[in-house]
């Protein structure tokens, strides 16, 4: 006697709720759930490429020929949150920014001076409207462009690990493009930008509350200051993270110069209230993962400070 399908006798409604909601618990899932009808592909599909993580040149390739046989639409309106943690192919990167042109948090761990120098600035220009975008690792190692960031970007992440204890004033050194240096002004470029995370590793040489000061003009004063500074900072900017990056070697070091630059934040009060220091996670591109998929947010702990000391500086 043959079994009866276990969902026969459900409304294709339910079927369809119980279906999707196995394909966001697990990925692997999902792509099975795509082999057993077109009707389950089609409600499965959106799922499986909402966020997409490409984290070497094998599934970078393999991503480029799925998407060639995926109408441009569904692509470009489907993948929300996109990673590419793998040099290349830069044109195969290229390839897959162009189609990807609606995603809404985009993470880059690929050199992004090299791959400007090849493909230009198209591709991340084009995106529609970015919300989010982190540049990870090697894609800051060589300095980085605002033309690489989308105008609409409100959360943005820049993985510099240099500090330079020479310039205390303004120890992180941004070699702009053809060499030229354009520190954080560059920043200006950026009017939707609210959220700014600087990830480095602190320097013995240099006290790391030097960069309070510097970090506090780009936050606007607050509106009842009576503050006649010439520059009033990112107009939109309201809060400064600086993951602080440590090794086991030298993880008290870092703990400490956490409590450091959170201490020198609150004593200066003002718009330096709203710079949080944390330890950088083991893989800021996990933590961007990890956030994407519906965990922490990258921003909720610093947030979270941030609406404490407001709170207790108006009592």
């Amino acid at each position: 006697m043959a079994t009866a399908f276990a969902f026969s006798n459900l409304p294709v409604e339910l079927v369809r709720d119980i279906l999707e909601h196995a394909a966001h618990a697990d990925r692997a899932t999902a792509r099975n759930l795509t082999l057993v009808s077109s009707a389950v592909r089609h409600w499965t599909d959106p799922i499986l490429y909402d966020t997409v993580v490409l984290s070497t040149a094998r599934s970078l390739r393999a991503f480029v020929a799925a998407i060639s046989n995926k109408p441009s639409e569904f692509v470009r309106t489907h993948v929300r949150n996109l990673g590419i943690f793998t040099l290349g192919p830069v044109q195969s990167i290229d390839r897959v920014l162009k189609a990807c042109a609606g995603v809404h948090s985009l993470a880059c761990g690929f050199s992004l001076p090299s791959y400007m120098q090849t493909q230009g600035t198209e591709a991340l220009q084009s995106l529609k409207r970015p919300r989010e975008q982190h540049l990870l690792g090697v894609a800051c190692r060589d300095g980085w462009d605002a033309s690489l960031v989308g105008r609409t970007v409100t959360h943005l992440r820049i993985h510099l690990t240099s500090f330079d204890s020479s310039r205390p004033d303004s120890p992180f050194a941004f070699s702009g493009a053809g060499g030229q240096e354009a520190g954080w002004d560059r920043l200006r470029a950026l009017p939707s930008l609210t959220h700014l995370a600087v990830v480095y590793k602190p320097s013995g040489s240099t006290s790391p509350t030097d960069i309070i000061p510097h970090l506090s003009r780009l936050l606007p004063p607050p509106p009842s200051s009576t503050d006649a500074r010439s520059d009033d900072g990112l107009p939109s900017l309201q809060l400064v993270l600086i993951q602080v990056v440590g090794t086991a070697k030298d993880a008290s070091f870092a703990g400490e110069t956490v409590n450091v630059l959170n201490a020198a934040a609150e004593s200066a009060g003002g718009p330096a209230r709203r710079i949080v220091a944390e330890l950088a996670p083991l893989s800021a591109a996990r933590q961007w993962e990890e956030s994407v998929r519906g965990g922490q947010s990258v921003w909720d702990s610093a947030e979270a400070v941030v609406q404490k000391r407001l709170a207790s500086s108006s009592k």
